[in-house]
């Protein structure tokens, strides 16, 4: 039925658009046909609502836990242990005011560690860096 009303109502401008004389005339026939037929088209889709629902997102991870998916993907991933090791560099480059010594003491805390478990060395090379990160304090006490 709505499709018959549609064409009820467009064929008068249809048929303007193809009898009349003027170029306008017929142009202008054409566009109210076309936004009618527009209109019942749009009319007749079911745009499906979805409504928001806050439950659904994603809570934003804290620092410790990117940290933590990190070092997982660590066990296996290279990528993950140049992350680490840059890491541990910017601590070094903090403590140090030159960035090649930065660099040397990082390479040397991880080519001093044994082969074995990734974990076992980073939790040694972290052990390392805390002691020369209280040293560093220590140091600049004294010196105050």
């Amino acid at each position: 039925m709505r499709f018959n009303l549609a064409l009820i109502l467009v064929f008068p401008f249809v048929l303007i658009a193809f009898l009349a004389g003027s170029y306008l005339v017929r142009w202008i026939a054409v566009l109210i046909a076309g936004v009618i037929l527009l209109a019942f088209v749009l009319e007749e889709t079911e745009l499906p609502y979805l409504p928001r629902r806050r439950g659904n997102v994603k809570e934003k991870k804290t620092d410790v836990e990117r940290l933590t998916d990190v070092i997982k993907m660590a066990r296996k991933g290279t990528v993950a242990r140049q992350i680490i090791s840059d890491a541990i560099l910017e601590i070094y480059e903090v403590l140090e005011d030159n960035r090649e010594k930065a660099k040397a003491r990082t390479r040397e805390i991880f080519s001093s560690l044994p082969e074995g478990s990734f974990l076992d060395n980073l939790k040694n090379a972290l052990k390392m860096v805390e002691a020369d990160v209280n040293e560093n304090r220590r140091s600049s006490r004294k010196g105050e």
